[in-house]
Formats: C-alpha cells, structure tokens, sequence
C-alpha cells in the first residue's frame, strides 16, 4: 500500500490530469518492451532508439495532458465565443509544438520523427480511452465513490 503522505498528494492533483498521465505511464511501458520484440532492422532503428523516442513521445504527452487542462480550466471562466478561442488557440499551439519538435527531430537527426509521432499519437490515445479504468482503480485506491447522477428538477 501507498503511504498516506503519496496519497494526499496524489489526492490534491487534477484527478483527470492524473488519469490521463497514469494511462499514458502503463501503455509507454509496454510500448518500450515493444521495441525489443519488434524486427527494427526494417526501420533501420536501433533498439534504445526506439526506446528513446517511445519516452520522448511520452514526455510530450504529460506536456499535453497538462497544457489542455491549463486551457480548459482557464476557458471556463470566460463566455461561450471567448472560450471557444482560447480553446482553439491552446489546441494550435499544442499541435504546433509538436509539428516543430518532429521537424527539429528530422531535421538534426536526433530521434526517429516516425517513431516519436506514432508513440506520441498512440500513448495519447490510449491514455484516454483507458482514463474511465484507471479512475475505477483511483476511486479503490483513495476510499472513494462517484457521485450518484440526479435528475434535474424541471423549470417552469
């Protein structure tokens, strides 16, 4: 069992951002493993480049995951169409920060663009679609229930 102290800390964070960051943590892993069971003689890419580039990917989606919180939560304090701006222009900047760092990658031959693109899109994805699990798993670890939905009650 976690000490209590993790806990409370972990209990203090944005529980999605939280999620989200533990999802994409569990599938980089496997993704790393994947590199030493994939033929990446094909590629033309080595192994720990491989495994590199998967962590890279993974660095970048934490900084994304924190990046769309940071929008989103500083877009709900204005009206629907300023909103919508923010929310477009934090999504421009993220993708754009992406295409740039691919493009330094390709460019100065560091990391293995394809690589770092398709961990990035993947561990991303995957982080996502498996946040509802990871929340289950979260709601045991710190003692807790979500709320029960209720009906709104009709305006007359």
């Amino acid at each position: 069992m976690l000490p209590v102290r993790i806990i409370e800390i972990l209990k203090n964070r944005n529980r999605t951002v939280l999620e989200v960051h533990t999802g994409a943590l569990l599938w980089t892993i496997p993704a790393t493993a994947a590199g030493f069971v994939l033929p990446l003689s094909l590629w033309e890419i080595s192994r720990w480049e491989w495994c590199f580039c998967i962590w890279m990917a993974f660095l970048l989606v934490l900084v994304s995951v924190a990046h769309m919180q940071k929008v989103l939560d500083r877009a709900l304090d204005f009206d629907e169409g300023t909103a919508t701006k923010l929310i477009f222009r934090g999504y421009l900047i993220r993708y754009v920060a992406v295409a740039v760092i691919l493009t330094v990658s390709a460019v100065a031959g560091m990391l293995n663009p394809v690589v770092l693109c398709l961990g990035y899109l993947l561990i991303m994805k995957i982080a996502v679609y498996s946040q509802p699990f990871i929340h289950k798993f979260y709601n045991r670890l710190f003692h807790e229930t979500d709320p029960v939905p209720q009906p709104l009650e009709e305006e007359r």
